[in-house]
């Protein structure tokens, strides 16, 4: 025990004899029969080989485990000198070595045995969970089954509208995807129907909406990202799944492939009704083992815990005023910063700025902070952080920027800190040496098990480990930091979490709420959501003799996804509404004023709205909410730029505080404090300043725009459908204008702001086809718009777009 412990937290502590007894017992745990076992044999050897820098052992385990970018990586390194001696056995080894060389990869790129068997398992079966570690390979794995289906009408669904443009530009790629389909549809607009092969990137609710406007339109394979996200209990976890449902009830042979970073059993998978066996191939191979740290700023120690023997060991005494205190004494090169919310994200990342000295600002940067400036404004936060080398990701950032983010803070060393919330779960791939979690939470509760090893998965990656250049094989051995401190629950047991979440010996199971899943712990509430989707498709329930609505306005409720309210007992009323509202109002909706009113109208009035129907609540009862969403959906139908939107929010709430009424509603991301009883959604501006008011205005602005995506647009398609709306005025409404150039480009994934500066500035180069939904463009765009000192995250933009 003490040689081990010398092992863990004393680097130069071994005598001789410590390291023969390491290396004794390591061997004869590597041929145990016990997993926990043979992993802490594994976790010995590596930490022996970083310490003392000495690979031999290593390299000769990694060769008998088939770790091949280990063995591979050891030979062709610096340190290379008395790990291999050149005769006949060596060079048969390397020979052989070769058998897990990526093929088509000029970089020679090799495979561990378990990513060469996970990757032909997924190319000779069908029906298929694929489940392995962040950078495993699964992207390159999604990309091959795409590339053998190019005769099929394949969809790839992902987690959320900012990966839909990351994800297309990794498939147009690769040269044979590119020219097999063409174009790649991101949109439901995009599908003109007589397409008889086609692939299509879209979230779970891009494609529900393509299958209510197309009867008859059957897939052949869909691939599933970050599938965990189906274990879920929501309202898009559920959509998902019907989605699914309905898929395989208009094509019995229909296929899907889940791809997931963590699940234990494929089983979990399986949705009810659907009699589809799910395969998996599970694959135990660990090339990681993490070094967790724990520290509590109260009790100013900071520990090791073991996950082999779930024990902790002091490491030193830290006393920190803080937890950014602490982040700045550890942090590395490339660090990653967790935490709960958007506000805690953004207070974190300004304390770390201004603890950091202010970076060199290069011409390249010059053109980050001037770019992020004209599109957002100059004092946004971002750009203070920025200065000092630090970003921050949160779903509260306008899309475009988070991507930039991501881009900006890969390429250039001088970001040494991300911190986000958890939109780093949503695959998104960053270099990182270390993770700092300030908290334990996800949402209202822990983080499960799942989301946790997914989180620090993010840290490490195999392309940064086996680089050729700047690799390093202690990375192989990950810096985890939790800590108690400012931002984490005060009863919380740093020791319990991780044994919890990380302990080898623990049996850890998925977490099945989806009540639509056949082993889910909710099934109680699955009756219902498979009613409502035997309203949107009918067959596809398997149920039979449900109550079906009677009307068209209810139909369309039920094709829309309508939530806020009960549907089939509220029909009649519902029906009321939308008679009374054609024999009042003759002419057709096109202005925000009547389009609001008519919502309120029709759908709210005399309607018994749901415990879950959330902010929806304010149109119904609230005449200062109606005016709101009238001036908002004004901006949005005229395409407004956000320096636009922030100045009139803050003109807007100057005249509140003038009129005595400081507290604005900013939602439970951003509330401060409570009115009447109910939580904490608002904010008194009175007591912000300016700049605070700035940045609360950026974050109210994509709030509310998703809150327009989400919750009023599904009402604008029903009333569209009704044929209450002009044409010119509905698109005005869904794509902020109705140029039907610019909407082409907006249904290619493109935002308004480069929309309209390609049509306006860049027509002749590029080529627009209105009536398919196409783009293409000519190859000196990219190097046009830099010659012509355009926005940089524009150009960025462009660069993945197209």
């Amino acid at each position: 025990m003490n040689a081990y412990k010398k092992l863990l937290v004393d680097k130069d502590g071994l005598s001789d004899d410590e390291k023969f007894y390491l290396l004794k017992i390591a061997l004869l745990f590597l041929n145990s029969k016990d997993e926990k076992v043979e992993r802490l044999g594994y976790g010995i050897v590596l930490r022996y080989s970083n310490q003392l820098r000495d690979y031999r052992s290593l390299h000769d385990v990694a060769l008998s485990r088939d770790y091949i970018p280990i063995s591979k990586f050891i030979e062709e390194s610096s340190f290379k000198g008395g790990v291999i001696k050149e005769n006949f056995s060596s060079l048969l080894l390397s020979a052989y070595q070769e058998n897990f060389k990526v093929e088509n990869e000029p970089s020679g790129v090799y495979r561990s045995r378990g990513q060469m068997i996970l990757s032909k398992f997924a190319t000779t079966e069908d029906n298929i969970a694929i489940v392995a570690p962040t950078s495993y390979g699964k992207s390159e794995m999604l990309i091959r089954k795409v590339k053998e289906s190019l005769s099929k009408k394949i969809c790839v669904i992902v987690p959320s509208k900012a990966l839909l443009a990351q994800t297309k530009s990794n498939l147009l790629k690769n040269e044979q995807i590119k020219s097999g389909f063409g174009k790649v549809i991101t949109h439901p607009d995009m599908f003109r129907g007589n397409e008889e092969a086609f692939l299509a990137v879209l979230t779970q609710e891009r494609l529900l909406r393509l299958l209510q406007r197309n009867k008859k339109l059957a897939l052949d394979l869909v691939l599933v990202d970050e599938a965990h996200n189906l274990l879920e209990d929501d309202e898009r976890s559920h959509l998902l799944a019907q989605v699914l449902l309905i898929l395989r009830k208009r094509n019995q042979a229909f296929l899907v492939n889940f791809f997931t970073p963590f699940l234990i059993d494929a089983k979990n998978l399986s949705i009810t009704n659907y009699d589809v066996e799910i395969k998996q191939k599970p694959i135990n191979e660990n090339l990681k083992v993490e070094r967790f740290y724990a520290y509590d700023l109260s009790g100013k120690k900071t520990l090791l815990y073991d996950q082999f023997l779930d024990k902790s060991f002091f490491i030193r005494n830290d006393e920190f005023s803080g937890d950014v205190e602490f982040i700045s004494r550890y942090k590395s090169g490339k660090n990653i910063v967790y935490l709960n919310r958007p506000t805690q994200a953004e207070d974190v990342a300004l304390k770390m700025a201004a603890q950091s000295n202010q970076i060199q600002v290069t011409s390249e940067i010059q053109k980050v902070i001037d770019s992020i400036s004209e599109l957002i404004h100059p004092s946004y936060h971002l750009i203070k952080c920025i200065r000092n080398g630090i970003v921050y990701h949160h779903g509260g950032i306008p899309d475009a920027i988070r991507l930039y983010i991501e881009d900006i803070y890969s390429k250039y060393a001088e970001f040494r800190a991300i911190v986000s919330t958890s939109t780093l779960l949503e695959g998104i791939n960053i270099p990182a040496e270390k993770i700092f979690l300030l908290t334990p939470l996800r949402g209202r509760g822990h983080l499960s098990a799942a989301q946790f090893k997914n989180l620090i998965g993010r840290v490490c990656r195999f392309r940064e480990i086996f680089d050729k250049e700047k690799g390093d094989l202690r990375m192989l051995e990950p810096e985890v930091y939790l800590m108690k401190g400012n931002y984490a629950p005060k009863n919380f047991s740093l020791q319990s979490f991780l044994k919890g979440k990380v302990d080898d010996s623990i049996v850890i199971e998925d977490d099945v709420e989806n009540s639509l899943l056949k082993n889910s712990v909710n099934k109680e509430k699955a009756n219902e959501t498979l009613e409502y989707l035997e309203n949107m498709e009918p067959g596809s329930s398997g149920l039979s003799n449900i109550v079906q609505p009677k009307s068209s306005i209810g139909r369309l409720c039920f094709e829309n996804s309508v939530h806020d309210f009960d549907i089939i007992n509220s029909e009649e009323k519902l029906i009321i509404n939308l008679n009374t509202y054609r024999e009042t109002c003759r002419e057709k909706i096109n202005s925000p004023r009547l389009l609001v009113s008519a919502v309120a109208s029709i759908f709210f009035v005399g309607i018994t709205l749901s415990e879950n129907s959330g902010g929806i609540a304010r149109l119904k009862d609230e005449e200062k909410a109606r005016h709101f969403y009238e001036i908002f959906i004004g901006w949005r139908s005229k395409g407004a730029p956000y320096p636009m939107m922030i100045k009139s929010f803050l003109g807007y709430w100057a005249k509140e505080i003038e009129k005595g009424e400081p507290l604005v509603y900013v939602g439970s991301k951003w509330g401060e404090e409570t009115r009447r009883g109910r939580q904490a959604l608002w904010v008194n501006m009175e007591n912000k300043t300016e700049v605070q008011r700035i940045n609360l205005a950026i974050a109210k602005i994509k709030e509310e725009q998703e809150f327009i995506d989400f919750n009023i647009l599904k009402y604008v398609e029903i009333l569209n459908s009704l044929e209450l709306l002009e044409a010119d005025f509905y698109d005005q409404v869904k794509y902020g204008t109705s140029n039907k150039e610019i909407i082409c480009l907006l249904k290619n994934g493109f935002s308004i702001e480069l929309a309209k500066l390609l049509t306006s500035k860049y027509k002749e180069l590029i080529q627009l086809d209105t009536e398919a939904d196409s783009v293409s463009y000519k190859q000196n765009l990219i190097d046009t718009m830099q010659t012509n000192n355009e926005n940089d995250v524009l150009i960025f933009e462009a660069k993945v777009g197209l």
